[in-house]
């Protein structure tokens, strides 16, 4: 018999450990996960899924986690059970002891059917057992493994019009027939397969040819001197102008992406356990869901760890998600499935995340910013660290500023600004993040060493980035899988030129980092294990040399944890990357090395 009991515990040395989130025994006895990652379900991974968090390097569930409940660090009193995040005697009627934790194990994920019984990443627990959950309209095929998928029989060329059933070679499934695939965004203009976005012969329609002087783009005919149709100006424009006015216009959290459409609508897809996406419901989904109450005159979005907060054209500000510590910064710590207001502010331009236990914050009209939430490590820029939530917007220390930039990735978070002198000052968790050579959190804004022309700054798990107006960008932090684009897997506590120019708009992710240059192409660089860098292929190690996700006609990039989407001048958004929690949004949990379309929006 097991001496430590039933469930997911096993004596390692003397001791029970959980080998489904137990950092030094992850799956088994003495199978360490490297620094950089936590064990979630038995499994090494750069970040916690199946609607668990981190606390310290193991993966928990805060809802039935006896020695986290409610909260890293809250254990329960000897005897007592964690039930629905709150110590108690015994379970509640309809859910099950694991461990000390109550769960429901006819829906939990990690104890389906019985304690100790996780599904596998793609699948959900119902009624009992490990299925994969269809959408209404998709169908649950085999997946060849003896498991079942989910499958959009109208499209799908292995189950199309009905499950196995498989189109020729060279033909796709349209509307339930095989017929010529014309694929990649192409479309069949008589006997050609053509893209009506940048075809200057079949511009927006077969067969509507652009004028001299003119060329496709975005399905517009656009003259020379402005080559690039962009949405977010509905006119045709340079691509620098068009990234400028593009900037917060998608946005990538750890596993859950949002983006403004054309029209100023807000539109979010992906992990919804928190209330992230903003539709009044906790469930999460692989395709483009409205925001509740926003669906016009948005300006700018921006995700955070496990929340989301956007701005509106008269200067509001709204934020909805987990509000542990006053994210939502409506004065309050409770969570909310649909926007909120955040209080006192009018005049902000662009909103920016923080990471899980950091502040969001505000640039306003003033050139002023404006934080609140968690201040642990000075996130807020007050000055200095105040080891204080602040459920409501406070003034920070910053002024002059011009363009703003948090991560929506790390636990502890921390910010940057461009400043109008050109200038660059990050505050928050030090750890390689604030670039002047120190490796300490600083509540006062600190300046980055060397940079004078800054033009945008992006922030992303242990490092950040500054793209200079000549198109040039410079990186430091954490380096080790080439996120820093320099060409080497060395880390940087100040400054180092990437390789790379021509460079408009940067993001990063975990370890990995993207941008968008003047020929509207997507190129990434770094970590590759889930296809985040968009390029065909996957990879654990390093990669310094960029790759190329798309060629041409994107306007904006976000990079998530180990996922990327980028905004197209057709207005239409595409991902890549991981996608177990429906963050690439095409209407699959799985993932993709190349990019995919965003469905619904």
């Amino acid at each position: 018999s097991n001496p430590c009991g039933a469930d997911n515990f096993k004596m390692c040395g003397a001791t029970c450990v959980d080998t489904q989130n137990d950092f030094q025994n992850c799956g088994d006895c003495g199978k360490a996960c490297p620094d950089n990652q936590v064990c979630s379900h038995g499994s090494c991974a750069v970040v916690c899924g199946g609607g668990t968090s981190r606390c310290g390097s193991s993966c928990v569930d805060l809802k039935a986690d006896p020695q986290n409940c409610g909260g890293c660090g809250k254990a329960c009193p000897s005897g007592q059970v964690c039930n629905q995040s709150n110590c108690a005697l015994t379970c509640q009627s309809g859910l099950t002891d694991c461990s000390g934790g109550c769960v429901d194990i006819t829906a939990n994920d990690a104890n389906c059917g019985t304690c100790g019984n996780a599904c596998p990443l793609g699948k959900q627990c119902v009624a009992s057992a490990c299925v994969a959950t269809c959408q209404p309209g998709w169908t649950s095929c085999g997946d060849g493994d003896g498991g079942t998928t989910c499958v959009d029989t109208t499209d799908d060329s292995s189950n199309c019009n009905g499950c196995g059933i498989k189109c020729p070679s060279g033909y796709f499934c349209n509307g339930g027939a095989c017929g010529l695939n014309c694929a990649g965004g192409t479309t069949k203009c008589g006997s050609a397969c053509v893209d009506e976005q940048v075809d200057s012969n079949n511009c927006g329609s077969c067969g509507f040819a652009c004028g001299a002087g003119t060329t496709c783009s975005g399905a517009h005919c656009c003259a020379t001197a402005t080559p690039y149709y962009c949405p977010a100006e509905s006119k045709c424009d340079t691509i620098q102008n068009c990234v400028l006015k593009s900037g917060g216009a998608i946005t990538a959290g750890t596993s859950h992406t949002c983006a403004i459409n054309p029209s100023g609508a807000l539109y979010c897809w992906g992990y919804n356990g928190d209330g992230e996406l903003g539709n009044t419901s906790n469930t999460s989904t692989n395709t483009a869901v409205g925001v509740t109450g926003l669906t016009s005159g948005i300006a700018a979005v921006a995700a955070w760890y496990e929340g989301t907060c956007a701005t509106n054209a008269s200067g509001g500000v709204n934020c909805w998600g987990a509000n542990f510590y006053g994210q939502l910064g409506n004065g309050s710590t409770s969570a909310s499935n649909k926007p909120v207001s955040v209080s006192v502010i009018s005049t902000a331009l662009v909103p920016s995340g923080g990471g899980y236990y950091g502040a969001n914050c505000a640039l306003l009209k003033s050139g002023g910013i404006d934080c609140w939430g968690y201040d642990e490590y000075g996130n807020l820029a007050l000055g200095s660290v105040t080891l204080t939530d602040y459920t409501t917007p406070q003034v920070s220390k910053v002024t002059g500023a011009v363009a703003i930039g948090g991560t929506a990735l790390n636990f502890d978070g921390n910010t940057c600004a461009v400043l109008g002198s050109g200038g660059v000052q990050c505050w928050g968790y030090g750890y390689y993040s604030l670039g002047d050579g120190s490796t300490y959190e600083s509540g006062a804004p600190i300046t980055a060493t060397g940079i004078t022309n800054a033009a945008q700054v992006a922030v992303g798990e242990e490092n950040a980035c500054v793209v200079m107006k000549d198109g040039s960008m410079k990186c430091w932090g954490y380096g080790y899988y080439g996120t820093n684009g320099d060409g080497t897997t060395s880390s940087a506590y100040t400054p180092v030129s990437a390789t790379l120019t021509g460079i408009v708009q940067a993001s990063l992710g975990d370890l990995h980092a993207c941008v968008v240059t003047t020929a509207g192409a997507v190129k990434c660089v770094g970590y590759n294990y889930y296809g985040q860098l968009g390029n065909g292929t996957t990879s654990s190690s390093a990669t310094t040399a960029w790759q190329t996700a798309i060629s041409g006609g994107a306007i904006s990039v976000a990079c998530g944890a180990n996922h990327t989407c980028a905004l197209l001048s057709s207005g239409k958004a595409q991902c890549w990357g991981y996608g177990a929690s429906g963050q690439l949004g095409n209407g699959s949990n799985t993932n993709s090395s190349t990019p995919v379309n965003v469905s619904g929006f």
